[in-house]
């Protein structure tokens, strides 16, 4: 009975949808001017479109709720196709004249009961407890449970004597395994202490002893380690200053050992040198005295160079 008028209004509306364009442009209109300007936005703009769609929803929702299937599904729909006429189409209160005003104050009077009997409809469980009774139920029936799994009192104080007793006796084992060795205990520490103090005592003096030996002994082989260190700089900066030229034409007529990097430094070096000491004779004066200078500064640096060639490559090539 309550689905009827829902069915034959969505059907009427269907197949009269110019009959109810205006009255639907009406009703968006007023919703834009009662929502707030945020939402109104969200109003459609097409009256026709929002009147089918209005209409569809209610005869399908209106038909389940005949039907009895998803009753309080259809009757939430059914009043969210119902509100917003009842917010924006029975404003009777602008109407021009009093017949007017009568009919819009019936119709949102009618629209109203309606509603409350779709909000009377939603809440209806048939019967059936709601989801917070069987939810609450089921709380209980889980505690109960876990109650009932949990061990009483009586055994929890008995489980609670037994452990005291069995940390007591431990504790009683543990003490008097103490006392009774603690003195072998000490005397074996002492023992120790007197052993590890000895053995210092004997490295102590076996130092004292010969460390004078030890001090000869390390300034000879300090010494003899600087005379020979002496003897072999002097040999190879003898070797360097007789040998130079000649070491490093052999290593350049050499095609393996001219291809190293400290042979080709080294040549580079010398050839620098040279050419400065050849300006040096073509030059007289102060020019002869600064490119003098230059060549044996050059030298030195081929000399260094020529002499770390030779120590990577080797004096015999």
């Amino acid at each position: 009975m309550l689905a009827s008028f829902f069915v034959w209004d969505g059907v009427d509306t269907l197949r009269n949808t110019d009959q109810h364009v205006e009255e639907t442009e009406n009703m968006l209109a007023r919703l834009r001017k009662v929502l707030p300007r945020e939402y109104a936005s969200f109003v459609p703009n097409d009256p026709e479109l929002v009147a089918r769609g209005l209409a569809g929803a209610r005869v399908g929702a209106g038909s389940l709720l005949a039907l009895g299937k998803a009753p309080r599904t259809s009757a939430a729909v059914l009043a969210g196709t119902t509100l917003p006429a009842l917010v924006g189409a029975n404003a009777f209160w602008s109407a021009d004249s009093e017949k007017e005003k009568n009919d819009g104050r019936n119709a949102l009077i009618t629209n109203t009961a309606l509603l409350g009997a779709l909000f009377i409809t939603a809440q209806d469980l048939e019967g059936k407890p709601s989801l917070g009774w069987r939810a609450k139920k089921a709380g209980e029936r889980t505690s109960k449970k876990v109650q009932a799994a949990l061990p009483t009192k009586s055994e929890t104080q008995n489980l609670t004597g037994k452990a005291t007793d069995w940390f007591e006796d431990t504790t009683d084992r543990v003490t008097s395994y103490v006392d009774d060795h603690k003195d072998d205990w000490q005397d074996t520490g002492k023992e120790l202490l007197h052993t590890a103090k000895s053995y210092v005592d004997e490295a102590r003096s076996y130092v004292d002893d010969n460390k004078d030996d030890w001090q000869k002994a390390g300034k000879g082989l300090i010494a003899n380690v600087r005379d020979t260190a002496k003897d072999y700089g002097d040999s190879a900066r003898g070797f360097v200053n007789n040998n130079a030229g000649d070491w490093l034409d052999a290593a350049q007529d050499n095609a393996k050992t001219a291809r190293k990097a400290v042979v080709k430094n080294a040549s580079k070096a010398q050839d620098k040198a040279d050419k400065a000491l050849n300006k040096a004779e073509k030059s007289s004066g102060r020019s002869m005295k600064k490119w003098n200078k230059k060549a044996g500064k050059f030298q030195k640096e081929a000399d260094k160079k020529i002499a770390k060639a030779i120590k990577k490559v080797g004096k015999n090539i």
